[in-house]
């Protein structure tokens, strides 16, 4: 019976091999295309398996091929759209439409392929190519009114949540482009018109929640994709728009691209791990700070938690979003001003942490973006505000409006936003709050600064008690101006 057993097992490890051996022999027959270097965004898989992934992943509809379920009930509404973008009224004329539609769009599967970061060789170039024209139609019902659409389908936000703040769940921009061609007969600048229809909803989407009062020119290379697109809403007001470098066109040219000689050598990039609240007290223990190599600029350590700052003499104050005079353009504006650190107000619900969460993916994915604003925003807010003590500071500061049940919750979501991210946090061009951070460790260190917000926090904590405090200090003063007349008229007396 053991002999049986052992030839059954080893005749099934044969095969096994067998198998392995014919699909490695396979691969190598047929490499998979690379993905297209050009492409700054590539859609990528966002979060690791090994964290929350309820972020990432869409509620409602699905969209590319990341979370393609034919059989999901919102098919039906996607295909409704494509309908209602059919010119003709006749069944042999919308047939004929249709095809016409699809032939254009079996052109661009493969540019559409190279956008994402696999090739999704299980999905043959038919299926792809009708789930761009699906996908790409409900899109554009979406943000571009046409005579057959006059208004956006559907419009709800949690549809918006879905087609715009998932990083997994986009469709290449080019290919709503594609289908305004396909729809107009008209001669007119297609990306135009998309694009401008586009921004028109991000920015009102934006303002809305006070995230961004920037206002995003048209841009010039199209986005790669709409949550692209929404990301360059959120920059420091002291970086211009088009501060990225230009970015090879082709993988030999990226290749074949020399490395000038005054460029600085490369510093390997910080990972931010344990990026819970276990270092409220502000001491940096939930981080392993190791020391840096000899000549390379000093480690920024993580942030110190608001209640630290505030026990050391920081003073926190609201800005709020707007483009008003000494009004923060987005939520990205954190400004000092001597001991007052000013923060942009931060409207917190659950669409809040599922944006930022799918905007530092879309950082950590795209070296090429040059660009890590969002993720550097949510460092220093994770560590600020990873406690209960911490949020319920920062909400009686005003600096936090937040929906949610408690502030466990918006201390959980916060302490989470960056867990398993990487940062350089010595390039000032990527971490761009390192100089607010290295001022705020100057004021932490300064002993006199400690003694009046001591002072400040519990003495005079309010109008009463500090009347009460300069009583106090008025009376000792003149009670020590007393005592040195009196020594001195008692030794002139001697004399």
């Amino acid at each position: 019976m053991d002999q049986g057993q052992s030839s059954s097992a080893a005749d099934q490890g044969v095969t096994v091999t067998e198998s392995l051996v014919t699909e490695m022999a396979q691969r190598l027959r047929t490499p998979a295309p690379e993905v297209d270097a050009s492409v700054v965004c590539l859609i990528s898989w966002a979060g690791s398996d090994g964290f929350d992934r309820r972020d990432y992943e869409p509620a409602n509809v699905r969209i590319g091929p990341f979370h393609r379920d034919p059989s999901h009930p919102t098919e039906n509404e996607k295909k409704d759209a494509l309908h209602h973008l059919l010119p003709h009224d006749d069944e042999q004329g919308r047939a004929d439409d249709l095809n016409h539609y699809l032939d254009e769009m079996a052109r661009v599967v493969p540019r559409a392929r190279g956008c994402y970061s696999r090739w999704f060789s299980t999905i043959d170039t038919e299926e792809f190519k009708c789930m761009l024209l699906v996908d790409g139609c409900f899109l554009h019902s979406r943000f571009v009114p046409s005579r057959a659409a006059p208004a956006p389908v559907n419009d709800d936000i949690s549809v918006d949540r879905d087609i715009v703040f998932l990083l997994e769940n986009q469709l290449p921009f080019f290919v709503l482009v594609e289908v305004q061609k396909l729809i107009t007969a008209d001669a007119e600048d297609n990306y135009s018109v998309v694009v401008d229809n586009v921004l028109g909803r991000f920015q009102a989407l934006v303002r809305l929640n006070e995230y961004s009062a920037v206002t995003v020119p048209r841009p010039t290379t199209p986005p790669c994709h709409l949550l692209h697109l929404l990301h360059m809403y959120f920059r420091p007001t002291s970086l211009p728009l088009n501060d990225a470098p230009a970015i090879p066109r082709t993988r030999s040219a990226v290749a074949a691209a020399p490395t000038p000689s005054s460029q600085p050598a490369q510093i390997p990039m910080l990972p931010l791990r344990n990026n819970q609240g276990a270092a409220a007290n502000g001491n940096g223990a939930a981080n392993e700070v190791i020391p840096p190599p000899p000549g390379a600029p000093v480690r920024q350590t993580r942030w110190r938690a608001a209640t630290y700052y505030h026990t050391a003499g920081v003073r926190f104050m609201e800005r709020k979003v707007g483009s008003g005079d000494g009004e923060a353009r987005s939520i990205l504006d954190v400004e000092r001003r001597g001991d007052w650190l000013h923060i942009p107000i931060l409207a917190v619900d659950n669409n809040t942490f599922r944006m930022l969460r799918n905007m530092v993916a879309l950082e950590q994915n795209s070296p090429q973006l040059r660009s890590s604003h969002v993720t550097a925003y949510c460092l220093f807010m994770s560590q600020l505000a990873s406690t209960k003590e911490d949020v319920e500071l920062l909400v009686a500061k005003g600096v936090i409006v937040h929906l949610l049940h408690s502030a466990d919750d918006v201390a959980a979501n916060l302490a989470g936003l960056c867990d398993g991210v990487v940062l350089d946090a010595y390039n000032p061009d990527l971490c761009y709050l390192r100089a607010e951070h290295a001022a705020l460790e100057e004021v932490c260190r300064d002993g006199w600064k400690k003694s009046k917000a001591w002072l400040r926090h519990t003495k005079c904590n309010n109008y009463l008690m500090g009347l009460a405090v300069l009583a106090g200090a008025g009376l000792f003063f003149c009670t020590v101006e007393q005592s040195v007349f009196a020594a001195l008229s008692y030794f002139q007396g001697k004399k």
